[in-house]
């Protein structure tokens, strides 16, 4: 009774964090429901958002809301599923400038999509051909380098190699499709999906995309113990008997899985796959029982404020969100790398 009632209280303040974490990214997704350049006020997004619940006709507000709506909670999905993405990437190769896109998995995302654009391949999915060759490029990608790098059984860096390596060709392929079938409306679609933006969410795959956070997250809170001893390193597991590549490789297709659903609804979204979890460290140690729950939701934090400021920042402009948190990450990251006191992977 004793061990449990102090585990019960070492655990408790990361409880009670997470718990004010989960308030504030609820509110957060109501604030951005109201701020945006036609505002709504806490009582009629109240009363708008019963009408749309039950069905009733909300009028012109209901129309505003319905847009908001798809886009606030993409950007919380988004937020929460790259930082759970850029944890899993650092603690495999033990590498603090890991982010989700390590592998070359944005390579692979950049040549679904220039396919879906320039070659018509996913035409039946209409508008959302894009995001479905994105989420097939990477899934692929991502499918080729642990078949690839399974085949070498040494470690873990081995993915990374083959990952970097077929990036490079993905990457070289996407250019010619780009220099030969550039035309001035692929262009424009193919770069606003490389800028990252959620302006065009929809409601059904946004929920499939929670659904996946969610399904992920859990998963992962089951494997803390394993994340620990991948960021200590291999011979670390050797001398307690449990080889570490089997879970790789599991962890790896589960990451492309989670990055191609967010490419697929966001495009290419950048700095909160690496910098959130490094911030996290600072507050809870490299523990992963403790840095997966709040970095998540950090991370979903983040995203939420950065689409809210990328609406009202500049007036009558919708910034992408890629681009706002290029413009709010890259300095938060340097600060953060000047701090003498940080040690990425140091005891928690």
């Amino acid at each position: 009774m004793d061990g449990m009632m102090d585990r019960i209280w070492r655990e408790s303040p990361v409880a009670i964090l997470a718990g004010l974490l989960g308030a504030a990214l609820l509110c957060s997704c109501l604030a951005g429901l109201m701020i945006g350049y036609l505002p709504l006020s806490p009582a009629a997004a109240a009363e708008v958002l019963g009408n749309v619940l039950t069905g009733s006709d909300a009028g012109a507000a209901g129309a505003i809301l319905a847009l908001r709506l798809p886009r606030v909670l993409l950007a919380a999905g988004v937020g929460m599923g790259l930082a759970l993405s850029g944890i899993l990437m650092q603690a495999i190769f033990r590498n603090p400038m890991a982010d989700p896109y390590i592998m070359g998995i944005s390579s692979g995302a950049s040549l679904g999509a220039a396919c879906a654009v320039f070659l018509g391949i996913g035409s039946a999915f209409g508008a959302g051909s894009i995001g479905v060759g994105a989420f097939v490029g990477a899934a692929m990608l991502s499918a080729v380098i642990v078949a690839a790098a399974g085949q070498v059984q040494r470690d873990v860096s081995y993915f990374l190699i083959f990952g970097i390596a077929i990036g490079a060709v993905c990457s070289g392929i996407t250019g010619v499709l780009i220099y030969f079938g550039a035309n001035s409306t692929g262009m424009d679609v193919t770069l606003y999906w490389l800028m990252g933006s959620i302006a065009a969410a929809k409601l059904p795959w946004v929920l499939t995309l929670l659904a996946v956070v969610a399904v992920m997250l859990g998963f992962f809170m089951t494997q803390t113990r394993i994340l620990n001893l991948l960021l200590a390193g291999e011979e670390t597991a050797i001398p307690l008997g449990r080889p570490l590549l089997p879970f790789v490789r599991l962890y790896l297709l589960l990451n492309a899985l989670l990055v191609g659903c967010i490419v697929m609804n966001a495009g290419l979204i950048g700095f909160i796959g690496l910098l959130v979890p490094h911030f996290v460290r600072m507050l809870t140690g490299a523990d992963h029982r403790r840095l997966v729950p709040v970095a998540v939701l950090i991370g979903g934090l983040a995203a939420v404020w950065a689409d809210i400021l990328g609406r009202v920042l500049v007036p009558g402009v919708d910034v992408p969100l890629g681009v706002m948190l290029a413009l709010l990450g890259a300095p938060a990251f340097v600060v953060l790398l000047m701090r003498r006191a940080y040690r990425f992977g140091g005891a928690g």
